[in-house]
Protein backbone atom coordinates (compact mmCIF):
# COMPACT_ATOMS: atom_id res chain seq x y z
CA UNK A 1 0.00 0.00 0.00
CA UNK A 2 2.75 3.00 0.82
CA UNK A 3 4.76 1.45 -1.92
CA UNK A 4 1.85 2.77 -4.50
CA UNK A 5 1.62 6.32 -2.73
CA UNK A 6 5.55 6.43 -2.90
CA UNK A 7 5.91 4.86 -6.43
CA UNK A 8 3.27 7.31 -8.17
CA UNK A 9 3.02 11.14 -8.34
CA UNK A 10 -0.92 10.86 -7.53
CA UNK A 11 -3.26 8.09 -6.88
CA UNK A 12 -6.69 7.58 -7.37
CA UNK A 13 -8.84 4.91 -5.17
CA UNK A 14 -11.79 4.21 -4.41
CA UNK A 15 -14.11 2.75 -1.34
CA UNK A 16 -16.60 -0.01 -2.41
CA UNK A 17 -19.47 -0.37 -0.05
CA UNK A 18 -20.45 -4.55 0.04
CA UNK A 19 -24.40 -4.56 -1.28
CA UNK A 20 -27.28 -5.68 1.32
CA UNK A 21 -27.09 -9.25 2.38
CA UNK A 22 -28.98 -11.34 -0.25
CA UNK A 23 -29.07 -9.36 -3.64
CA UNK A 24 -26.92 -10.16 -6.13
CA UNK A 25 -22.89 -9.53 -5.46
CA UNK A 26 -21.74 -9.61 -9.32
CA UNK A 27 -22.71 -5.54 -9.61
CA UNK A 28 -20.00 -4.94 -7.00
CA UNK A 29 -17.76 -7.16 -8.85
CA UNK A 30 -18.12 -5.32 -12.12
CA UNK A 31 -17.74 -2.36 -10.45
CA UNK A 32 -14.14 -3.35 -9.14
CA UNK A 33 -13.17 -4.26 -12.85
CA UNK A 34 -13.94 -0.64 -14.47
CA UNK A 35 -11.95 0.82 -11.52
CA UNK A 36 -8.82 -1.08 -12.24
CA UNK A 37 -9.44 -0.88 -16.00
CA UNK A 38 -9.73 2.97 -15.57
CA UNK A 39 -6.40 2.78 -13.43
CA UNK A 40 -7.41 3.61 -10.22
CA UNK A 41 -4.49 2.25 -8.03
CA UNK A 42 -6.12 0.39 -4.77
CA UNK A 43 -10.05 0.50 -3.16
CA UNK A 44 -10.80 -0.03 0.17
CA UNK A 45 -13.85 -2.24 1.54
CA UNK A 46 -16.05 -1.03 3.67
CA UNK A 47 -16.67 -3.00 7.02
CA UNK A 48 -21.06 -2.76 7.90
CA UNK A 49 -22.27 -2.75 11.62
CA UNK A 50 -23.68 -5.51 12.49
CA UNK A 51 -26.83 -3.76 11.83
CA UNK A 52 -26.69 -2.49 8.59
CA UNK A 53 -26.20 -6.39 7.12
CA UNK A 54 -23.59 -5.87 4.58
CA UNK A 55 -21.19 -8.92 4.88
CA UNK A 56 -18.58 -9.77 2.66
CA UNK A 57 -16.18 -6.80 3.42
CA UNK A 58 -13.01 -9.77 3.37
CA UNK A 59 -14.47 -12.26 0.19
CA UNK A 60 -14.95 -8.63 -1.89
CA UNK A 61 -11.10 -7.45 -0.80
CA UNK A 62 -9.66 -11.26 -1.94
CA UNK A 63 -11.27 -10.71 -4.95
CA UNK A 64 -10.31 -7.42 -5.90
CA UNK A 65 -7.18 -8.71 -4.98
CA UNK A 66 -6.60 -12.57 -6.76
CA UNK A 67 -9.07 -12.00 -9.74
CA UNK A 68 -8.12 -8.43 -10.93
CA UNK A 69 -4.66 -8.04 -9.29
CA UNK A 70 -6.04 -4.50 -7.23
CA UNK A 71 -4.71 -3.79 -3.92
CA UNK A 72 -7.38 -3.76 -1.70
CA UNK A 73 -7.79 -2.15 2.12
CA UNK A 74 -10.54 -4.17 4.36
CA UNK A 75 -11.85 -2.28 6.72
CA UNK A 76 -11.83 -3.25 10.20
CA UNK A 77 -13.79 -2.24 13.40
CA UNK A 78 -13.84 -3.20 17.05
CA UNK A 79 -17.22 -2.64 17.87
CA UNK A 80 -18.71 -5.78 19.41
CA UNK A 81 -15.78 -7.72 18.77
CA UNK A 82 -13.66 -9.37 21.70
CA UNK A 83 -9.72 -9.27 21.18
CA UNK A 84 -9.35 -12.36 20.78
CA UNK A 85 -12.23 -12.49 17.52
CA UNK A 86 -10.08 -9.59 16.10
CA UNK A 87 -7.05 -11.71 16.45
CA UNK A 88 -8.82 -14.68 14.84
CA UNK A 89 -10.39 -12.39 12.38
CA UNK A 90 -7.15 -10.71 10.94
CA UNK A 91 -5.29 -14.26 10.76
CA UNK A 92 -8.05 -15.24 7.95
CA UNK A 93 -7.14 -11.65 6.23
CA UNK A 94 -3.78 -12.85 6.85
CA UNK A 95 -4.29 -16.20 4.88
CA UNK A 96 -6.43 -14.73 2.36
CA UNK A 97 -3.77 -12.17 0.98
CA UNK A 98 -5.31 -9.22 2.40
CA UNK A 99 -2.52 -7.29 4.08
CA UNK A 100 -3.73 -3.48 4.10
CA UNK A 101 -5.90 -2.94 7.22
CA UNK A 102 -8.09 0.40 8.31
CA UNK A 103 -8.46 0.12 11.78
CA UNK A 104 -11.61 2.06 13.02
CA UNK A 105 -13.74 2.05 16.01
CA UNK A 106 -16.86 1.93 13.62
CA UNK A 107 -19.65 3.52 14.67
CA UNK A 108 -23.74 2.72 14.84
CA UNK A 109 -25.76 1.52 11.66
CA UNK A 110 -28.62 4.18 11.13
CA UNK A 111 -31.51 4.30 13.29
CA UNK A 112 -29.25 2.70 16.38
CA UNK A 113 -28.18 3.65 19.33
CA UNK A 114 -24.92 5.80 18.78
CA UNK A 115 -23.44 5.17 22.00
CA UNK A 116 -20.70 3.20 22.16
CA UNK A 117 -19.94 0.01 24.51
CA UNK A 118 -16.55 -1.91 23.96
CA UNK A 119 -17.30 -5.40 23.89
CA UNK A 120 -16.20 -7.56 26.66
CA UNK A 121 -12.22 -7.70 26.49
CA UNK A 122 -12.57 -5.21 23.91
CA UNK A 123 -11.03 -1.98 22.15
CA UNK A 124 -12.32 0.94 23.57
CA UNK A 125 -10.92 3.04 21.05
CA UNK A 126 -9.34 2.64 17.80
CA UNK A 127 -5.58 3.31 18.34
CA UNK A 128 -6.14 -0.01 20.30
CA UNK A 129 -6.95 -2.19 17.17
CA UNK A 130 -3.38 -0.53 15.93
CA UNK A 131 -1.72 -1.50 18.77
CA UNK A 132 -3.03 -4.93 18.67
CA UNK A 133 -2.36 -5.21 14.75
CA UNK A 134 0.73 -3.51 15.53
CA UNK A 135 1.81 -5.95 17.93
CA UNK A 136 0.78 -9.43 15.48
CA UNK A 137 3.48 -7.69 12.96
CA UNK A 138 5.90 -8.39 15.45
CA UNK A 139 4.66 -11.90 15.53
CA UNK A 140 2.95 -11.22 19.17
CA UNK A 141 -0.19 -12.52 19.73
CA UNK A 142 -2.64 -13.24 22.65
CA UNK A 143 -1.83 -15.20 25.46
CA UNK A 144 -4.64 -18.35 26.04
CA UNK A 145 -5.22 -18.73 29.80
CA UNK A 146 -4.46 -22.28 31.56
CA UNK A 147 -3.22 -22.89 27.64
CA UNK A 148 -0.01 -21.25 27.03
CA UNK A 149 2.57 -20.14 29.75
CA UNK A 150 2.29 -17.06 31.62
CA UNK A 151 3.09 -13.58 29.61
CA UNK A 152 2.55 -10.70 28.14
CA UNK A 153 2.03 -12.42 24.62
CA UNK A 154 3.06 -15.34 22.94
CA UNK A 155 5.59 -15.45 20.16
CA UNK A 156 5.02 -16.67 16.82
CA UNK A 157 5.03 -15.70 13.57
CA UNK A 158 4.75 -12.03 12.17
CA UNK A 159 2.35 -10.70 10.03
CA UNK A 160 2.86 -8.02 7.85
CA UNK A 161 0.17 -5.65 7.82
CA UNK A 162 0.18 -2.04 6.67
CA UNK A 163 -2.39 -0.09 8.89
CA UNK A 164 -4.90 2.54 8.05
CA UNK A 165 -6.48 5.08 10.08
CA UNK A 166 -9.72 7.21 9.93
CA UNK A 167 -8.79 10.87 10.82
CA UNK A 168 -11.15 14.05 11.22
CA UNK A 169 -10.46 17.34 9.57
CA UNK A 170 -13.47 19.04 10.97
CA UNK A 171 -13.30 17.57 14.61
CA UNK A 172 -12.81 20.84 16.67
CA UNK A 173 -9.40 22.67 18.27
CA UNK A 174 -6.57 20.23 18.43
CA UNK A 175 -8.35 17.01 19.45
CA UNK A 176 -8.78 15.82 16.38
CA UNK A 177 -4.57 15.28 15.84
CA UNK A 178 -4.46 14.29 19.50
CA UNK A 179 -6.20 11.38 18.58
CA UNK A 180 -4.13 10.48 15.08
CA UNK A 181 -0.86 11.01 17.17
CA UNK A 182 -2.20 8.36 19.08
CA UNK A 183 -2.65 5.94 16.41
CA UNK A 184 0.19 7.06 14.78
CA UNK A 185 2.29 6.30 17.75
CA UNK A 186 0.63 3.11 18.20
CA UNK A 187 1.62 1.92 14.71
CA UNK A 188 -0.41 3.42 12.18
CA UNK A 189 1.43 3.78 8.55
CA UNK A 190 -1.48 5.88 6.59
CA UNK A 191 -4.62 7.87 7.26
CA UNK A 192 -7.87 8.46 5.03
CA UNK A 193 -10.10 11.58 6.09
CA UNK A 194 -13.49 11.52 6.94
CA UNK A 195 -15.60 13.25 3.93
CA UNK A 196 -14.76 16.64 3.14
CA UNK A 197 -15.99 19.80 0.50
CA UNK A 198 -13.41 22.11 1.72
CA UNK A 199 -10.40 22.04 0.24
CA UNK A 200 -9.62 24.99 3.31
CA UNK A 201 -10.19 23.09 6.31
CA UNK A 202 -8.39 19.99 4.58
CA UNK A 203 -5.46 22.36 4.20
CA UNK A 204 -5.40 23.64 7.72
CA UNK A 205 -5.21 19.83 9.04
CA UNK A 206 -3.08 18.95 6.94
CA UNK A 207 -0.95 21.69 7.54
CA UNK A 208 -0.83 20.72 11.66
CA UNK A 209 0.04 17.11 10.73
CA UNK A 210 2.93 18.59 9.05
CA UNK A 211 3.62 20.58 11.72
CA UNK A 212 3.31 17.84 14.44
CA UNK A 213 4.99 14.88 11.89
CA UNK A 214 6.91 15.76 9.35
CA UNK A 215 5.68 14.76 5.29
CA UNK A 216 6.65 11.22 6.47
CA UNK A 217 2.96 10.00 7.30
CA UNK A 218 0.32 10.25 4.04
CA UNK A 219 -3.14 11.71 4.35
CA UNK A 220 -5.24 11.11 1.51
CA UNK A 221 -8.70 13.49 2.02
CA UNK A 222 -11.53 10.82 1.53
CA UNK A 223 -13.76 12.78 -1.27
CA UNK A 224 -17.21 12.53 -2.78
CA UNK A 225 -18.37 13.91 -5.76
CA UNK A 226 -21.23 15.93 -5.09
CA UNK A 227 -24.58 15.48 -7.12
CA UNK A 228 -27.48 17.38 -5.76
CA UNK A 229 -28.99 19.58 -3.31
CA UNK A 230 -30.52 17.56 -1.42
CA UNK A 231 -27.20 15.06 -0.80
CA UNK A 232 -25.31 18.18 -0.20
CA UNK A 233 -28.36 19.00 2.83
CA UNK A 234 -28.03 15.32 3.96
CA UNK A 235 -24.46 15.75 4.48
CA UNK A 236 -24.66 18.90 6.19
CA UNK A 237 -27.49 18.14 8.52
CA UNK A 238 -27.09 14.32 9.21
CA UNK A 239 -23.00 13.95 9.35
CA UNK A 240 -22.20 17.66 10.58
CA UNK A 241 -20.16 17.88 7.31
CA UNK A 242 -18.94 21.60 6.00
CA UNK A 243 -20.84 22.93 2.63
CA UNK A 244 -19.20 25.48 0.88
CA UNK A 245 -21.47 28.07 -0.20
CA UNK A 246 -20.00 28.46 -3.50
CA UNK A 247 -20.63 25.13 -3.90
CA UNK A 248 -24.05 24.35 -2.69
CA UNK A 249 -25.34 28.07 -4.70
CA UNK A 250 -23.79 26.40 -7.55
CA UNK A 251 -25.89 23.19 -7.13
CA UNK A 252 -29.08 25.08 -6.31
CA UNK A 253 -28.77 27.01 -10.08
CA UNK A 254 -27.60 23.47 -11.83
CA UNK A 255 -31.15 21.69 -10.01
CA UNK A 256 -33.43 23.29 -12.44
CA UNK A 257 -31.55 21.86 -15.25
CA UNK A 258 -31.61 18.39 -14.15
CA UNK A 259 -29.05 15.31 -12.97
CA UNK A 260 -26.72 16.22 -16.30
CA UNK A 261 -26.10 19.58 -15.19
CA UNK A 262 -26.13 19.03 -11.56
CA UNK A 263 -23.43 16.36 -11.84
CA UNK A 264 -21.12 18.72 -14.48
CA UNK A 265 -21.05 20.89 -11.27
CA UNK A 266 -19.89 18.41 -8.96
CA UNK A 267 -16.94 17.05 -11.80
CA UNK A 268 -15.82 20.27 -11.81
CA UNK A 269 -16.11 21.07 -8.52
CA UNK A 270 -13.83 17.75 -7.51
CA UNK A 271 -11.30 19.07 -10.15
CA UNK A 272 -10.50 22.42 -8.79
CA UNK A 273 -11.07 20.71 -5.07
CA UNK A 274 -8.06 18.33 -5.87
CA UNK A 275 -5.94 20.25 -7.58
CA UNK A 276 -5.70 22.75 -5.06
CA UNK A 277 -5.11 19.52 -2.59
CA UNK A 278 -2.00 18.62 -4.96
CA UNK A 279 -0.77 22.12 -4.39
CA UNK A 280 0.13 20.58 -0.94
CA UNK A 281 2.08 17.47 -2.21
CA UNK A 282 -0.76 15.25 -0.98
CA UNK A 283 0.07 12.03 -2.68
CA UNK A 284 -3.39 10.75 -3.85
CA UNK A 285 -7.11 11.34 -3.09
CA UNK A 286 -9.95 8.45 -2.19
CA UNK A 287 -13.32 8.43 -3.90
CA UNK A 288 -16.50 7.58 -1.93
CA UNK A 289 -18.36 5.17 -4.37
CA UNK A 290 -22.17 4.41 -3.02
CA UNK A 291 -23.04 3.00 -6.29
CA UNK A 292 -21.92 3.05 -9.82
CA UNK A 293 -18.45 4.16 -10.29
CA UNK A 294 -18.84 5.92 -13.37
CA UNK A 295 -18.71 9.74 -11.96
CA UNK A 296 -15.63 8.81 -10.06
CA UNK A 297 -14.20 7.04 -13.66
CA UNK A 298 -15.39 10.26 -15.39
CA UNK A 299 -13.37 12.55 -12.81
CA UNK A 300 -10.21 10.44 -13.22
CA UNK A 301 -10.08 10.94 -16.95
CA UNK A 302 -10.52 14.86 -16.55
CA UNK A 303 -7.62 14.97 -14.11
CA UNK A 304 -5.31 12.47 -15.87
Amino acid sequence: MLDILHQNDFSFSAEIIPPRNGTDFTEVFENIRRLKEAGFHFISVTHGAGGSLRGGTLPIAHYASSHENLTAIAHFTVRNVSREDIENQLIDHHYFGIHNILALRGDSPDGIDATFTPAPNGHQYAYELVEQIAAMNRGEYLVRKNFDPEGPYRKGMPTRFCIGVASYPEDPGAESIEYLAKKIEAGAHFSITQMIFDAKIFEEFYLKIVNKFGHSFPVLPGLRIPVSVKQLERMKNKFGIKVPGNLLNAMREAEPRGKEAMEKVGIEYMKTMIADIRRLGIRGAHLFIMGDPGLAIELKKNLS
